[in-house]
């Protein structure tokens, strides 16, 4: 098994990563069915995303602490990080981080109980490249409570979606009562092109869940469909979205644009 290309499943710096996925040879439960569809439809643009239960757009916001609000009135938190160059903050139109810690480095832009389990997430952001090129991740999820990995118990999750320049990957964990996550990887994949690190491109990516299938509209162009029965069985009424770097000094930087999510 080459792991040169491995995908890094994104938990936090904190939570435990047993599940590595990797888009060559991630291994499916008997119980998935990843499914390549055809996209019939782009994903939300910012005026449609508006309609969605919780919608933000960093762009026209000054430099600053992230927002305590979602652009729709709810409101968002910060999980407590170890470091505080580990603080998302505002910067240049985007919610981001600028780590210095030694090793990995995640933080999370959290909404709150949503009422509803959700049933759709989404981002856009950029990638900014640092010098020594290595990938850093964009990240979303579903859970059934604010993530906090400085708590101790990781939250259930089903979705946990991470992105790099060169793919993407789908997890699902049931939570922990302490110990960090376990994270399960339920499909993954590979981009024919990197995504550009450029700092200016805008990526795009949404999952939309219909019981145990999720619907994924990928940052490439293309569609996929993943049915898992945990989908369904651990729906739940937080998300989160999440920049991550293992290491802090070479791994590109996530600067989220907009972010949404819907019940």
């Amino acid at each position: 098994m080459d792991h040169k290309n491995n995908l890094r499943v994104s938990a936090a710096a904190i939570f435990t990563t047993i599940a590595l996925a990797s888009a060559s040879c991630a291994s499916e439960s008997s119980d998935t069915i990843l499914i390549p569809a055809e996209r019939t439809s782009t994903p939300s643009t910012s005026s449609e995303a508006q309609n969605f239960a919780v919608y933000s757009d960093f762009t026209a916001l000054p430099d600053g602490p992230a927002p305590s609000a979602f652009e729709t009135g709810q409101a968002a938190s910060v999980a407590p990080v170890p470091d505080p160059s580990m603080n998302l903050r505002i910067a240049n139109g985007k919610l981001t981080f600028a780590p210095t810690v030694d090793g990995p480095a995640a933080a999370y832009f959290r909404t709150g109980d949503l009422g509803k389990p959700v049933t759709s997430v989404g981002m856009k952001w950029t990638f900014t490249a640092q010098p020594g090129g290595t990938p850093g991740v964009a990240a979303m999820a579903i859970t059934d409570r604010p993530a906090d990995p400085l708590g101790g118990a990781s939250p259930l999750m089903p979705l946990h979606f991470i992105v790099t320049r060169d793919g993407w990957n789908y997890s699902v964990s049931p939570g922990t009562s302490g110990g960090g996550a376990e994270l399960i990887t339920v499909a993954a994949g590979t981009f024919d092109s990197p995504l550009s690190e450029d700092g200016n491109t805008i990526h795009e990516v949404q999952v939309d869940i219909r019981g145990n299938t999720a619907t994924i509209d990928l940052p490439d162009g293309n569609r996929q469909e993943v049915q898992d029965p945990r989908i369904e069985a651990w729906a739940s009424r937080y998300a989160f979205f999440e920049p991550y770097v293992d290491r802090s000094t070479t791994d590109s930087i996530t600067g989220f644009t907009e972010v949404w999510a819907n019940t």
